[in-house]
């Protein structure tokens, strides 16, 4: 039990702004040991890597925290035929971070900063045992590592390693038999930097982060970098840990600590690339933003497969029941709302959706998609994701996208043989057998898509074109109810939208 004059702290509460000090360096280190408390933590400015390596305090929200945790993370398309997992999926991802973080006040050491930091609760000091505070550590790491590298600093959409490598390179130890102990090491995740025109190889680490552990995540790093290097790719190494100890105490912030450095490469070609790509490219940090100019549909191809669990949830709420789907009306400005920092565009900062809203409200019919469209904006569909207090939605034309690249996955998941469970007759398999059956398994499956990748593409786009202007009670056979707002913190992307509504747990507090 607690001792009695330990001080436990509220749950953490959505009145949203958040300081995490970052440390930057581009060599190994050890344990911080409080360093973010005993030294000056500069501005943060801009997105991309500092000027110079050192201590940061950057403010976020708890929002692009909850956006992160929901895009990272391996594509789970190919075995969701049952939708309603998906929705377990996103609450499993977001759980974890509600249920064992707080908040304290911290310093505010710049204008910007909220002068509020994360830190452990009770429930994760006490509460928990080894193993639940491993899940919790791999689940914190990568969505914060996911925050660090596309809110903070600019990066674009990130892939799990184990889905696909960069330019379509084939990594030949995939094709090995699994080894105990893992002597292939390979990296969480990648992404392309379109600032930079590099790629970024990322690991993530989290937890009471100590020196073996982040030097086992550099040998990760390596491992990638030694079969990105044959290509002559310009990439960057980064190492992302996310400190947190166990132990409730006003002295106990989650910092993030990043080890980086660069390894120069050929300027990549056109010719390099696989079909339907161009990594070269300049571009903006979120791919939704140039949906318009994709005419070929292979930037919305990978943002349509980023956001099948969010349009399987949204299904899965169809399936169960449309009255618990919502339509929320946002202005079609999409490119135009996104910050110059972050993923999302908070709501209290789109000016042209709060004047149009209030524009439908004077109108005397009744609300509805057809009469938002008038006033020039565009109904998302939205639902609260069940257990959790976050609605998630997104555009009308990126659902018909989901839709139809759903459509063609579980065809090429049909067709793959030893993909689906029901496949894996033979119970007296070793463990080592069946991994190296469903790794197998996913590189055919991933192989016929790359295959049909062309045709998917076009599919795609033809849906996400000619979806927009017709009502979604003919996409879903009846109107979904109109709301202008679920929750009370709300944010989007171009295609997607975001809320939070803390009422629950602050009125457990009053």
């Amino acid at each position: 039990m607690p001792s009695k004059n330990k001080h436990d702290q509220p749950p953490l509460l959505y009145a949203d702004a958040i300081d995490i000090p970052v440390l930057f360096r581009d060599g190994p280190g050890g344990r911080t040991k409080g360093e973010w408390r005993q030294v000056d933590l500069a501005e943060w400015e801009g997105t991309g890597f500092p000027d110079k390596d050192g201590w940061y305090l950057p403010t976020t929200t708890w929002r692009e925290i909850l956006k992160a945790a929901t895009n990272v993370g391996r594509d789970l398309s190919p075995w969701l035929d049952r939708p309603h997992y998906a929705a377990r999926e996103i609450a499993a991802r977001i759980a974890p971070m509600d249920t064992y973080m707080d908040l304290h006040p911290g310093p505010s050491l710049h204008d910007y900063n909220a002068g509020r930091r994360l830190t452990a609760n009770i429930v994760l000091q006490e509460g928990t045992e080894s193993s639940a505070r491993g899940a919790f550590s791999y689940r914190m790491g990568m969505t914060m590592a996911e925050w660090a590298c596309r809110s903070l600093m600019g990066l674009s959409q990130t892939w799990h390693i184990e889905d696909k490598w960069p330019e379509g390179i084939t990594d030949t130890a995939q094709k090995m038999k699994p080894v105990k102990g893992q002597q292939n090491p390979r990296p969480d995740l990648w992404g392309r930097h379109h600032a930079e025109s590099r790629y970024w190889l990322i690991e993530a680490k989290g937890g009471d982060i100590r020196p073996g552990r982040l030097d086992r995540g550099w040998e990760q790093l390596q491992g990638g970098c030694s079969v990105v290097h044959p290509h002559g790719l310009d990439h960057r190494l980064v190492l992302c840990g996310t400190g947190l100890r166990r132990h409730v105490s006003p002295r106990n912030d989650l910092f993030v600590t990043i080890r980086h450095e660069r390894h120069p490469g050929k300027p990549a070609t056109p010719s390099d690339s696989p079909a339907g790509t161009n990594p070269s490219q300049e571009g903006p940090q979120s791919a939704e933003a140039s949906l318009e100019a994709d005419e070929t549909g292979a930037t919305l191809l990978d943002v349509a497969r980023s956001q099948m669990l969010l349009f399987l949830t949204l299904r899965a709420v169809e399936i169960a029941s449309v009255s618990q789907l919502r339509l929320v009306p946002v202005a079609r400005e999409r490119a135009e709302r996104r910050r110059a920092s972050g993923l999302l565009t908070l709501m209290e900062d789109d000016q042209a959706t709060l004047a149009r809203r209030d524009a439908l409200r004077e109108r005397r019919e009744s609300p509805s998609d057809e009469e938002a469209k008038k006033v020039g904006l565009e109904s998302f569909l939205a639902a609260r994701i069940p257990g959790t207090e976050v609605t998630l939605g997104m555009s009308q034309r990126l659902y018909a996208a989901c839709e139809t690249l759903f459509w063609a996955d579980r065809d090429i998941a049909a067709r793959t043989p030893g993909l689906r469970a029901e496949d894996h007759v033979d119970v007296n398999l070793r463990e080592g057998e069946i991994d190296e059956r469903a790794m197998a398994a996913r590189r055919e499956y991933r192989e016929r898509q790359e295959d049909a990748r062309p045709h998917i593409q076009r599919a795609v786009r033809h849906a996400f074109t000619n979806s927009q202007n017709g009502p979604w009670r003919d996409r879903l056979g009846e109107s979904p109810d109109f709301t202008y707002s679920p929750g009370t913190l709300e944010a989007t992307t171009p295609e997607t939208y975001l809320s939070i509504n803390p009422t629950d747990i602050a009125h457990r507090q009053s």
